[in-house]
């Protein structure tokens, strides 16, 4: 019995262990659990051992040892379940550290905001605004290339309106000067005298038509080049509107591609980021049902343990009881033997004096 105790004392160091604080953190840590000294241990163990009556160890300390036992056990249960038990500072360590974690807040600058997510979408983003940007300059531009050209197709019908004037004009002066030559020659072929007046002022008529005439021509002559100047710019303008309107229809098609391709990418990031939600979803579930599952087995260990300790408990108490029991028929015997014993003093003291 003495050496089954023994042994049993000898292993609680082992099992407390981890419930013993470290030599770093004995001042600063409060202890949850019992702590043992593995050179102190053995030598006390066999004090407790050697000492009590008839050679057996006292039920009072069996029944601290087994309680000790198991407590430790349930303190390492909870330890591994709940976490590991954070070190507690004494009150002299709180307030040092108290004025020097309100000098470093003092010190500290401002939190910066935390910077955003950066934006998945940006460079198609990016893509479709300066493809916009683009098409809005050339169609400010072509704007202004086909102001110029609705200006130069006004010059150039009045400019070409001037030349069909001038080209009547001159036609009007030909006929005139036909007109007059014929009735000149008309006159001349009669040959009276008579008619040598009409001759002469019929010559006079055919001299003012010519004169009529190379003015139309040349009146023409510059209608013409002014028009054809004219046509020349309208048609070098109507070449930059063509050129503005094939760049305004470039610019459009970069938009569209531009769009398409940000459409394109937006639903593949939408799906991803479903898809995404849906697996965190999933993952959520099964840890939530995992940790779930781990929370009953311990709790139900947890249990185990308290009903183990409680039996033992009981079992303690039932031993305790019994070792007062017998405690007191042990002291009722030796009352009984004591009281006998005086008798038999008595006895013999009686013969002694008979013998006299």
């Amino acid at each position: 019995m003495k050496l089954s105790a023994a042994i049993t004392l000898l292993a609680l160091p082992a099992a407390t262990q981890a419930f013993a604080p470290s030599d770093a953190g004995r001042g600063n840590v409060v202890a949850f659990a019992p702590s043992f000294s593995s050179s102190s241990t053995p030598s006390s163990v066999l004090s407790m051992a050697a000492d009590g009556d008839d050679n057996t160890m006292s039920p009072e300390r069996m029944a601290q040892s087994a309680v000790s036992t198991l407590t430790a056990s349930v303190l390492l249960a909870s330890s591994v379940l709940a976490g590991p038990v954070m070190p507690v500072p004494s009150a002299h360590a709180a307030s040092a550290a108290a004025p020097a974690a309100a000098t470093s807040a003092k010190k500290a600058p401002a939190a910066k905001k935390a910077a955003a997510p950066a934006d998945p979408l940006a460079s198609e983003k990016k893509a479709v605004a300066d493809a916009r940007a683009k098409l809005a300059d050339v169609q400010g531009k072509a704007a202004t290339v086909k102001k110029a050209a609705s200006d130069a197709s006004k010059v150039a019908t009045k400019d070409a309106d001037v030349l069909a004037a001038a080209e009547k004009k001159t036609a009007g002066s030909k006929k005139a000067l036909l007109d007059a030559n014929d009735k000149l020659a008309a006159a001349k072929a009669k040959g009276k005298t008579t008619d040598l007046k009409n001759v002469e002022l019929l010559g006079g008529k055919v001299g003012v038509a010519k004169d009529a005439l190379k003015a139309s021509e040349t009146q023409q002559s510059a209608a013409k080049s002014k028009a054809s100047a004219s046509a020349k710019a309208l048609s070098a303008a109507n070449s930059k509107a063509s050129a503005a309107d094939s760049s305004i229809a470039s610019a459009q098609k970069s938009v569209d591609q531009a769009e398409a391709k940000l459409a394109a990418a937006t639903q593949k990031y939408q799906k991803e980021q479903k898809i995404a939600a849906e697996k965190k979803a999933k993952a959520d579930k099964k840890a939530a049902k995992e940790a779930k599952k781990q929370k009953k087995a311990a709790e139900k260990k947890a249990k185990k343990l308290k009903k183990q300790v409680k039996a033992e408990q009981k079992r303690m108490k039932e031993l305790q009881k019994k070792k007062a029991a017998a405690d007191d028929a042990k002291a009722k015997a030796a009352k009984e033997a004591a009281k006998e014993a005086a008798e038999l003093a008595n006895q013999a003291k009686k013969l002694e004096a008979l013998k006299k």
